[in-house]
């Protein structure tokens, strides 16, 4: 038997895992902070590799093309080995990080080193690489259909319009199909969430199939979609709060730019996109926190057994009897 879901139940999960999000928020941010740092060091990496060498021989006095584009080429190929490294170790992380939220939604206190335990164990580490291959694989098999339907449908509009020579005509039928292709995304979507609850299972037990695991994790959902889809957008309030405040740090440095001349406009600037770094990293790694530990939930609330009703002790009377058990 599958347990209801109701609205009561949402917010009963969401209260219990925000009260332990806050609890534990000074672990939130750090391991959201140093979940983001391996990240940004090869995005750094990825940068001076693809346009270090081109910037040195630029500002050495270069200027022959040929000698320009070939450095970039050589930095291209070098992109590719910091790439494989983000994919290498994305999945170890978001292992490590998985398994913190977990456990802070099962009531524990983590440490932030639960984001690197997933290295000491290469059994874990593999786990962890197979677990994002999996959920990347089948997203993309969701998304490969209306993505092909979609852009079939632009390339044949947007060739439609250069062939009678109405090329401006098009832009207002391009947006309704891109509005219709984001409606579109929005249950798949959906569908991809449910088979993220599979971290659970690998968390509990990193030696368990990771294609089982989605699939057996998605299976907790079914016939929940619309229930779901509520829970996720009952966060839209967050998010539009995160982005706000990061749109007005940066909207008040851009008018202290303006409006206030010399060094102090700029230290204006300067100290509105710290802010805004800073409510992105602070705000964030409670949000990102709140969400997961959330879902973990109501994936541990839908997929929890059920006792049977012949399980449940008789206290009533069959047909043909009296209350008391004895034939009428």
């Amino acid at each position: 038997m599958r347990q209801e879901f109701t609205a009561q139940t949402r917010k009963e999960i969401k209260k219990a895992c925000k009260g332990q999000v806050m609890n534990n928020l000074g672990r939130c941010i750090g391991i959201n902070f140093l979940y983001m740092v391996p990240f940004a060091l090869l995005f750094l990496l990825m940068y001076l590799v693809l346009f270090g060498r081109v910037l040195a021989m630029a500002m050495a006095g270069y200027t022959d093309t040929y000698m320009l584009g070939m450095a970039l080429a050589r930095g291209m190929n070098t992109v590719w080995l910091v790439l494989f490294l983000m994919i290498l170790i994305s999945g170890p992380l978001t292992l490590g990080i998985m398994r913190f939220y977990l456990a802070l939604q099962r009531g524990e206190e983590p440490g932030v080193s639960t984001l690197f335990k997933p290295f000491t164990s290469l059994r874990e580490l593999w786990a962890g690489i197979k677990m994002k291959f999996c959920l990347t694989f089948r997203s993309a098999l969701w998304m490969i259909g209306p993505t092909i339907v979609y852009m079939i449908l632009a390339v044949s509009l947007a060739f439609s319009a250069a062939m009678r020579g109405s090329v401006g005509n098009v832009s207002g039928v391009m947006t309704v199909l891109n509005i219709l292709y984001f409606i579109a995304l929005i249950p798949i979507q959906i569908k991809v969430m449910t088979y993220s609850a599979g971290w659970v299972l690998v968390c509990d037990d990193e030696t368990r199939g990771v294609w089982d695991a989605t699939r057996e994790a998605s299976a907790a959902f079914k016939g929940q979609f619309g229930k779901l889809f509520v829970f996720l957008l009952s966060f839209v309030g967050w998010y539009i709060l995160l982005m706000g405040v990061i749109y007005l740090c940066g909207g008040l440095g851009a008018a202290g730019l303006v409006l206030v001349k010399g060094s102090m406009g700029i230290a204006i600037m300067v100290t509105a996109l710290i802010a805004a770094v800073c409510v992105a990293v602070l705000l964030g790694a409670f949000l990102d926190a709140y969400v997961m530990t959330s879902f973990f939930g109501m994936y541990a609330y839908l997929s929890a057994p059920v006792a049977a009703p012949q399980d449940t002790p008789f206290t009533g009377s069959w047909p043909g009897q009296g209350g008391d058990g004895t034939p009428q």
